[in-house]
């Protein structure tokens, strides 16, 4: 898809502390500032996960996650478009020189924004939005309002030299059972090796609904000079983990349950999207996750048992390519 701007509602913050030149005691520490009305136009928002429908953009869904942050100081919006293909987090807190709300978005698309935030006199929200890393936009005006109807609409218009021209924008809707999946780098995902073995590319895909059954994916290397052998699969999200192939040698497709998996000495297996081998969690529950992860235990002959986070995809074929290889 088109690399695409998300107004910094659909995103949340990287926070990154400042270097301070010297520590700072508790008694020196300025006084916390006084709860802000100013974050009362956002309270509806708070603690709700919102899937999100492109206006004028076919195919592009949004899902954001607005929670407290920093003790209840400031408020943290993460995104992920399109099942973790792009996605932000931004910080919203209150500026104490003018008491207006001011927020710092940051995006896996390497761009960043800054801006500031206001109630409008229609009862939303006003945005304006520097935008920075990006030749063709300098600035975004967005308005942002819950209906009457409970959908939170955004709408956005793009300031450039050759003037002004709409953005599009987002109709959200609460929805409790969806997670935001952001994309992992290739070396950013967190490690996880069992004996020589690393395990990496760990995705499942995410149906959306408990009940489901879904299919995982991950990449086994093998260093070693043995072969080892992938033993069971578990998973306290699934009722079971079944280590499937697709056999093609007949007529028609047959799906096989196989016993165990080799890792070869020196490749070991790849288990990706559109092979003929995946892991199915059946009747799996996407509510067992944690910051849109799962956690399976793996079993191996020789290197052992170990727990490793799979992240959710509601597209499996983009989750794989997001770590950043082929």
């Amino acid at each position: 898809m088109k690399r695409s701007i998300v107004v910094f509602l659909v995103a949340s913050a990287l926070i990154a502390p400042a270097l301070s030149p010297a520590p700072v005691s508790a008694q020196q520490a300025p006084a916390a500032a006084a709860p802000a009305a100013a974050f009362d136009v956002l309270r509806p928002l708070i603690g709700r996960t919102w899937r999100g429908q492109g206006v004028g953009q076919a195919g592009v869904e949004d899902v954001a996650r607005w929670d407290w942050a920093l003790g209840g100081h400031a408020v943290r919006v993460v995104h992920a478009v399109n099942g973790g293909v792009y996605g932000g987090e931004t910080l919203i807190f209150l500026d104490r020189d003018t008491g207006g709300l001011v927020f710092h978005y940051f995006t896996t698309g390497g761009f960043h924004t800054t801006g500031t935030m206001k109630p409008s006199p229609s009862g939303g929200l006003d945005i304006e939005e520097a935008v920075h890393g990006v030749d063709t936009i300098e600035t975004l005006h967005s308005t942002a309002a819950i209906g009457d109807d409970g959908v939170y609409r955004t709408r956005s218009v793009k300031v450039t030299d050759a003037g002004t021209e709409t953005f599009g924008g987002f109709d959200y809707r609460p929805d409790p059972g969806v997670v935001v999946v952001l994309p992992w780098l290739a070396g950013a995902e967190p490690e996880a090796r069992v004996g020589v073995l690393r395990l990496e590319r760990r995705i499942v895909a995410n149906p959306g609904e408990a009940g489901q059954d879904a299919a995982a994916y991950l990449k086994m290397t093998n260093p070693g000079a043995s072969e080892d052998r992938l033993l069971s699969v578990s998973c306290s999200c699934a009722d079971k983990v079944e280590l499937h192939r697709i056999d093609r040698s007949g007529p028609r497709p047959d799906m096989v349950i196989d016993a165990e998996w080799a890792a070869p000495p020196g490749e070991g297996l790849e288990v990706r999207p559109g092979s003929p081998l995946h892991l199915m969690l059946m009747n799996f529950d996407p509510a067992k996750a944690v910051g849109g992860r799962v956690t399976l235990d793996l079993l191996f002959r020789d290197a052992g048992q170990v727990s490793a986070d799979f992240a959710l995809a509601s597209d499996s074929r983009a989750g794989w390519t997001a770590f950043g290889q082929e």
